[in-house]
This record gives structure tokens, sequence and C-alpha cells, in this order.
């Protein structure tokens, strides 16, 4: 998406407070949302005049669903982050209809897309990463 004339700079405030929430460990709204491996956002400097904004994410279940959680848990987030950028929609993410539309209008197919765990969901994920703190801890019990 090509951001908005003037708000490179307030954009790059934005991401740098999510990025901090992040590195501080604390939850957010793809914590909330519950189905996200990964997301990036990345500041294209040679797209337009004030560069463009590059979303990328691996997500559980339809595109459809993915979207539809944005709305509901990451509402507010969105806004801030989108609304520096040309054609946000007046309603934002609250307004479904219109932000499955700017998605799909900015939306770009990737040439080659690989997961190496492509049958594995955040859910199971998160819970063998549980077992396997509970196996360490019952085994170091064990061992003193």
């Amino acid at each position: 998406m090509h951001i908005k004339p003037g708000r490179r700079e307030r954009l790059q405030q934005v991401l740098a407070t999510v990025a901090a929430r992040i590195a501080a460990g604390e939850r957010g709204p793809l914590d909330e949302i519950g189905t996200v491996h990964s997301a990036r956002w990345v500041i294209l400097p040679d797209y337009g005049d004030e560069g463009g904004l590059l979303f990328a994410s691996d997500y559980d279940g339809t595109w459809d669903e993915y979207i539809e959680d944005f709305a509901k848990k990451a509402t507010e987030s969105f806004q801030l982050i989108y609304d520096n950028c040309v054609g946000w929609p007046e309603g934002g993410a609250t307004d479904i209809p219109a932000f499955k539309e700017y998605i799909k209008t900015h939306e770009l197919t990737p040439e080659v897309y690989y997961r190496a765990y492509p049958r594995a969901t955040v859910r199971q994920v998160n819970s063998a990463l549980r077992l396997k703190r509970h196996l360490l801890d019952v085994f170091d019990a064990a061992s003193e």
C-alpha cells in the first residue's frame, strides 16, 4: 500500500511502538487472534513518493476467518497502522466488506510459499511447546 503524503514518519512511530511491545513480550492483538504463525510489516522505501507498506503473514484457517478476526480483535491496531496508507476505508477494519476489498485490492500472490510444518496449527505448536516444558520440568525434578 502506498503511504499517504507526509505520513511515513508517523507510520514508522506506530510500527516502532508495536515492535517494542512485541520485543518486551507483551501480548497483543495478534496473540488474541490465535491463528497467526508470523506477521511482518515492512516499509518499502522505493514504492512511491513516501514509500509503501508491505504486510505479510502466515495463519491457520480460511482467509475470510482470518480477516474477520483482524476486524474483531485488532481493529485499533490496524486503524493506527493503515490510516497512514492511501485508500484505507473510512470505517477502517470495522467496515468488513470495505476492509476485505482493500486487502484484496492490494494482495499479492507469492511466486513461492514454503511452510516447514504445513499441517501444524498455532494451537498445536503452542501445545507441543507446553508439553516439552512440562517434560523438561519432570526430568529436572527426577534428576535432583
